[in-house]
């Protein structure tokens, strides 16, 4: 019985609607009409089947384009593909903290150097005599310091975040060894000799990473987990040896190992001084937070905005090595001419 029936239909099915009866009809008629009201009231049933499926790829393109940019703002910015992403994060806090780097430096040269000499060739240009008095009591200031360094701090956790992303932290950390080398030599020539700033320190820290990654055999995890703990060593050496300098012990009079740290030759000249204990500290902590915050490889926030505010201080932040190189040349040339052709003629003061 049941089989009949079924090659009943197939047979009806093949050879078309023409020998259903009227209730059947009638059903197909209704069921059509239900499931597309709209063909009626067109000329070109075609046409209009072609016109509501672009129409509604075109709504669902839209749909899921803004399902998207909500699921990226939630999820924080793209993965990262190649040299061509970035986490825009990392460089606008660089960036901030290079610029701050330059305005500080700024202020100094223009309390210290340069309008001291304007005011000597400018006796009747009093504004001068306020604005070396604002750089010398910013510069003393306890902001200042609290301020600097807690820039610093940040540039170091910073620096060590990224070396969780460098493709060669052996030849960032040689590049950075021989432009420090560089800059000790002609400070040194300027008489005001920086012999292990923070581009000094940066170095030493990258290279300590590297070898660390090495003998780790670059299992990242691994690698993390001994930076922090040799961070947080070198935090807590330098503590309890301050305290004990502070206290009024004298481990040497030796000033060979003026990098290691303060307390093992307090005094040491140097324009611009961070020795190993405690900043490469700070620099091994951040790299492990490079491996905790970043082991998916991906912003952490989505970037606030279409015309991207943020751009301009990114563009600095990547550049930071070339800015902390050169910026003290740029914002001395700039200072020098401004000396030549309006308040000293004839003397670029910092000759």
């Amino acid at each position: 019985m049941g089989k009949g029936k079924y090659s009943k239909k197939r047979a009806i099915q093949a050879q078309g609607t023409p020998h259903a009866d009227e209730n059947e009809k009638d059903l197909i008629s209704s069921a059509m009409q239900n499931a597309l009201p709209d063909f009626e009231s067109v000329s070109d049933p075609d046409a209009a089947v072609d016109g509501g499926n672009a129409e509604g790829e075109e709504k669902s393109n839209a749909r899921a384009g803004i399902v998207e940019k909500i699921a990226a703002t939630f999820r924080g910015g793209d993965k990262l593909r190649g040299s061509s992403r970035r986490i825009w994060e990392l460089d606008f806090i660089r960036g901030v903290c290079v610029l701050l780097m330059v305005f500080d430096h700024l202020i100094y040269d223009l309390g210290h150097i340069f309008v001291p000499a304007w005011i000597k060739a400018n006796p009747d240009m009093e504004w001068l005599v306020y604005v070396q008095d604002m750089a010398v009591e910013y510069w003393n200031s306890a902001f200042h310091t609290s301020s600097q360094h807690v820039v610093v701090w940040i540039f170091c956790f910073v620096c060590g975040i990224s070396c969780y992303f460098s493709r060669s932290n052996l030849k960032r950390g040689i590049m950075a060894a021989i432009f420090a080398m560089l800059i000790t030599v002609v400070t040194s020539r300027l008489g005001m000799i920086i012999r292990f700033g923070i581009l000094h320190m940066f170095a030493f820290a990258i290279l300590l990473w590297w070898l660390i990654d090495t003998v780790c055999r670059h299992k990242k995890l691994r690698t993390a987990v001994v930076s922090l703990v040799l961070g947080i060593a070198i935090l807590c050496i330098d503590y309890a040896m301050s305290a004990l300098y502070d206290s009024g012990t004298r481990f040497t009079a030796d000033k060979t190992w003026f990098f290691v740290a303060e307390w093992l030759n307090a005094g040491v000249g140097s324009a611009d001084y961070y020795p190993i204990f405690p900043s490469v500290g700070y620099v091994l902590i951040g790299s492990f937070f490079g491996y905790l915050l970043y082991n998916k490889r991906r912003s952490l926030f989505p970037r606030l905005g279409k015309y991207s505010w943020h751009a301009p201080f990114d563009f600095w932040g990547r550049i930071a090595l070339w800015v902390y190189v050169f910026h003290q040349v740029a914002v001395a040339a700039v200072l020098a001419l401004l000396s030549v052709l309006i308040f000293t003629p004839g003397n670029f003061v910092i000759i």
